[in-house]
């Protein structure tokens, strides 16, 4: 356990740890505030609020960047990759961003979509045969009750839209059944998937789910690559995202983030997976296996703004980049809400994305049309439309939102915005 004190056991040492390590770090062309029209007086504001947390800490480290009209106007990282062997944070540090990944391997899908190897309304078992057995819980609270047939089949629309009736890997349904593990393939992990009964008829309900890592099935099967190869291949390196991937390899060691866990007043060093992050998995999850960087995420919105074009690379058509970004939530399912089941009217989704269809019921400033989402382990990104502005913030800490840094880094990075 590393008590918060601890934390600070030298001035000259939480010094060094908030002022981070800079090191290069591909990502977007660098500007000053002023040219894109954000104030440096704000943005230093909010760089001193966040060091605040890691200073007093709170939390053992950061990394944030922030974008405007493709130009990055900031990026720093503060306080500790690993606490303790007082590894400092670097610019260019790896995290997990757990369901920011969904995004990302949702674009593999619309690729196929917009090729024509694949269709929105198609059917899960013209390619997971297993899907057309499944059965609906006659009460889904019961996991021991009744079932009967489904009135349609899932298509990959419903995945997309986590409406197919899917649970998610952390609920106690699919814990009971053991349907998760990284130390199966995905090829495994679907059969179990198909095993287990839905809680609600197919597009009836927004259920987040495991909806996309099904997905990644479905491009390997489509595609005839492995799910990590084709995003490789399509997604990653186009977009120049080096640091993106399932897994930190050993040559990425030094920019491995440690995951901590607040407990009574403490940071405490949460256990490594099953199967670590540092071993290439069998199981290559799109809802929540992946590790990136901020700035590879920066490039991976900057692309979505551009409509779906980063550096002269197209990985997307601007028309198909729009149904990403906007809502395609039937009406009889808003509002959608999460666990525990807070409804969020400020919300609906899109093709892998949150995307915002009445900024009014927001605790915070937004404009309608911004997209984007967050990971369970502390990462957070959005990307606006209408002001040009995207930001990723990244901490590996639970509870994940730890003192509403996220809401409050956005709200001073909306605040920087001058014109």
């Amino acid at each position: 356990m590393t008590k918060i004190t601890s934390l600070m056991a030298s001035l000259a040492l939480a010094l060094s740890a908030s002022q981070g390590t800079t090191v290069f770090a591909q990502g977007l062309p660098s500007a000053d505030p002023e040219q894109v029209d954000m104030s440096s007086a704000r943005i230093a504001l909010l760089d001193s609020t966040l060091k605040h947390y890691v200073d007093s800490g709170h939390v053992p480290g950061f990394v944030a960047g922030i974008a405007r009209h493709g130009k990055l106007v900031y990026l720093q990282s503060a306080g500790w990759q690993d606490i303790e062997n007082q590894q400092a944070m670097q610019d260019n540090a790896m995290f997990q961003i757990r369901s920011m990944s969904k995004p990302i391997a949702s674009l593999a899908v619309m690729q196929l979509i917009e090729q024509g190897r694949l269709n929105l309304t198609d059917k899960v078992s013209q390619y997971i045969p297993s899907f057309a057995d499944m059965e609906v819980f006659d009460d889904p609270r019961d996991f021991n009750s009744s079932t009967h047939k489904p009135q349609r089949e899932i298509t990959i629309e419903d995945l997309l839209l986590h409406i197919g009736g899917l649970s998610h890997r952390d609920r106690p349904l699919y814990q009971s059944r053991q349907v998760r593990s990284r130390a199966d393939t995905l090829e495994q992990l679907v059969e179990k998937v198909a095993a287990v009964p839905l809680i609600a008829e197919p597009g009836t309900l927004w259920n987040y789910s495991i909806s996309t890592t099904v997905l990644g099935r479905i491009v390997e099967i489509v595609s005839g690559q492995a799910f990590d190869d084709y995003l490789q291949a399509h997604v990653l390196a186009p977009l120049n995202m080096p640091d993106t991937g399932f897994y930190v390899a050993p040559e990425q060691i030094s920019q491995l983030t440690q995951i901590y866990r607040i407990s009574n007043g403490a940071l405490v060093r949460e256990p490594e997976m099953d199967v670590p992050i540092t071993v290439n998995p069998p199981l290559k999850e799109g809802a929540a296996g992946m590790v990136s960087t901020v700035p590879d995420y920066l490039r991976f919105l900057q692309a979505m703004l551009n409509g779906g074009e980063l550096d002269g690379n197209r990985v997307l058509s601007a028309d198909s980049v729009q149904q990403m970004v906007t809502d395609q939530l039937p009406a009889a399912v808003l509002p959608i809400s999460l666990n525990p089941p807070t409804p969020m009217a400020d919300l609906g989704w899109g093709y892998g994305f949150s995307v915002v269809i009445d900024g009014t019921q927001s605790g915070f400033t937004r404009n309608n049309g911004e997209f984007g989402w967050n990971g369970s382990l502390g990462t957070f990104s959005w990307a606006d439309p209408e002001t040009g502005l995207s930001a990723v913030l990244m901490l590996q800490v639970q509870p994940s939102g730890a003192f509403n840094l996220s809401a409050l880094f956005k709200s001073l990075a909306w605040q920087a915005i001058i014109d």
